[in-house]
């Protein structure tokens, strides 16, 4: 495989990646192009994830699909009853809705709809991350479960919102 054997070669920390953790990089950029496609019209941003939560509430009035990949950032960005290093790290822009995120992760907001966008958001600033080469200035390392988390996420609201 070209692309594998390029990485390999000529990038720091690629080969001490398990098959697990490319595989979970690899599959969470296709299910978001997806995602992009389908849901966000090719323009993803946090206010155009907040507009299709909005536009398609009715499939969000449970957020139990949702639970483990909510506790997985709950454990992993909240810290001491506030958002710690690693959710810094996550890079949020001027209108990326950090606080709606941090109002879901402090679980000041539990309501379904508002814990999808929060979730999405989330993942959104991971791909922006990963495609903008801010994941690479640590080698990729600790990333497994989130984008494990962010594809369960990513794949469960495209399946509620099939058309």
């Amino acid at each position: 495989m070209l692309a594998e054997e390029w990485l390999e070669r000529t990038q720091p920390g690629y080969q001490e990646l398990s098959d697990g953790e490319r595989s979970a990089v690899a599959g969470f950029s296709i299910v978001w192009s997806v995602f992009e496609a389908r849901a966000l019209a090719t323009n993803a941003n946090a206010n155009a994830i907040v507009r299709f939560v909005d536009q398609n509430e009715q499939n969000f009035r449970s957020a139990e699909p949702f639970a483990n990949a909510l506790l997985h950032f709950r454990q992993r960005y909240v810290s001491d009853g506030g958002t710690n290093h690693k959710f810094q790290r996550l890079n949020f822009r001027r209108n990326d809705r950090r606080e709606l995120v941090e109002a879901v992760l402090l679980e000041d907001d539990v309501v379904p709809g508002e814990i999808a966008k929060a979730l999405l958001i989330i993942a959104f600033r991971l791909r922006n991350n990963l495609f903008h080469g801010i994941k690479w200035a640590y080698e990729m390392r600790d990333q497994q479960r989130n984008f494990e988390h962010a594809t369960i996420v990513l794949t469960r609201i495209l399946d509620f919102n099939a058309a």
